[in-house]
């Protein structure tokens, strides 16, 4: 049983990461995916915590696009330093900060003023957050009831905020190595075909088929849709806590074999060492592990002279994430493999990925992984040891490259 769509109080969830960490073992979970909205400032506490009572985690967020209805797209097991990603949370905080001055305003100017009831340690308020402080205020009892009378669409004190558009979502989730999924979809108004059909041909990867508060119905029209489209089918039941009493941790999963083969996927992808002989299905195909993988880089990074890692002050890193290429081609996905970095606070290193040699290499044994791990940190080496040296052949060799994959038909 597992859960990848969960909320904690940094954004609009009750129970602070640690707590929820605690609730998700007691239930029985065996995987976890922190979601919180617009944000990933709590993953840092919620990976502590998983990897304090051996919760398996997946780090994720839930980032809204601009659409004729709420469109929120999970994007789970995302390295949260990646660029695009960092910079459109960042935008979208901006965004809030302004539209939370106008609103709070509107509220003041109606006879509403609540700023002293907002909670300073809650970071940049949301909408739920202004809601909680109109409920402490005294204007009204519950948060449901200051969306309905209040802050809702189409109530009197609504402001609406500008959000980035769906393309700029799926590209910063893909370019942080995390998988894409729409998220509850039976909660659209739309038509979820053509919606659906766009945000393949953009990258997507599954769709929240289970959900809490969704009819067999509605349930069995998103698997369909999901295996029409090609797509993973995912459980979350968008917990929040005590207020939400329909969204209960784990209470989307169903015992079916859709959902244990997209759990053995997504720790395969971002879990390192996990054990997964557990989820032997039949027509997925069995890959090494990361632990295998570490090993096997370790092995080739100690083969390479110590003249080499001069000024790698951050070593050989391995992320978990499968990262694609910022101008990959959603028809011809082009992953990183390994990834040179130098230039930024945290000085050079390299990073090998493990998703992308599985999505890309799942079938190497081990001499050939090991051939594979050699070549590919022989590149990275390189391009550290021209840039020390102001050289630039390699990114020479790397730009014909690029051009030759995006002409190519």
């Amino acid at each position: 049983m597992y859960d990848l769509h969960t909320h904690s109080d940094f954004s609009d969830g009750t129970f602070p990461p640690e707590k929820l960490i605690e609730d998700a073992k007691a239930k029985g979970l065996t995987l976890l995916a922190l979601c919180d909205h617009d944000t990933i400032s709590g993953l840092p506490r919620a990976e502590a915590a998983a990897e304090r009572i051996g919760l398996p985690f997946i780090r994720g967020t839930e980032l809204e696009a601009e659409y004729s209805d709420q469109l929120h797209i999970l994007g789970l097991g995302i390295d949260p330093r990646g660029r695009k990603l960092s910079e459109l949370i960042a935008l979208h905080h901006a965004r809030r900060l302004e539209r939370n001055e106008k609103l709070l305003k509107k509220l003041a100017d109606g006879g509403m003023d609540v700023y002293a009831y907002l909670d300073p340690g809650q970071g940049i308020p949301n909408k739920s957050h202004i809601g909680a402080a109109l409920v402490r205020a005294g204007y009204c009892g519950s948060v449901t009831e200051a969306f309905k009378r209040f802050l809702g669409r189409g109530r009197p004190y609504h402001v609406a905020q500008e959000y980035p558009s769906l393309n700029e979502v799926l590209d910063a989730i893909h370019d942080a190595g995390g998988f894409s999924v729409l998220a509850h979809p039976m909660k659209m108004k739309c038509d979820h075909r053509a919606l659906i059909r766009e945000m393949k041909d953009n990258g997507l990867w599954g769709i929240e088929a289970y959900y809490s508060t969704a009819t067999e119905e509605q349930t069995e029209y998103f698997l369909g849709l999901a295996g029409e489209f090609g797509l993973r089918p995912t459980c979350g039941s968008d917990f929040h806590g005590p207020h939400r009493p329909e969204a209960q941790l784990g209470c989307a999963w169903r015992d079916v074999k859709a959902l244990a083969e997209t759990e053995l996927i997504l720790k395969r992808r971002f879990l390192a060492g996990s054990d997964t002989r557990s989820f032997a299905l039949r027509g997925v195909r069995r890959t090494y592990s990361m632990a295998e993988f570490g090993a096997a880089a370790d092995a080739v990074a100690a083969e390479l002279p110590e003249a080499f890692y001069k000024g790698l002050n951050g070593g050989v890193v391995i992320s978990p994430a499968a990262k694609l290429h910022e101008k990959s081609v959603p028809a011809r996905p082009l992953y990183v493999l390994g990834e040179y970095h130098h230039g930024g606070a945290e000085g050079s290193y390299i990073t090998l990925y493990y998703g992308s040699f599985v999505r890309t290499k799942p079938g190497l044994t081990g001499a050939a992984l090991t051939d594979e791990l050699r070549r590919v940190l022989k590149h990275e080496f390189r391009h550290h040891l021209e840039i020390r040296a102001g050289e630039h052949d390699l990114e020479y060799e790397d730009d014909e490259y690029l051009s030759a994959y995006l002409s190519a038909e």
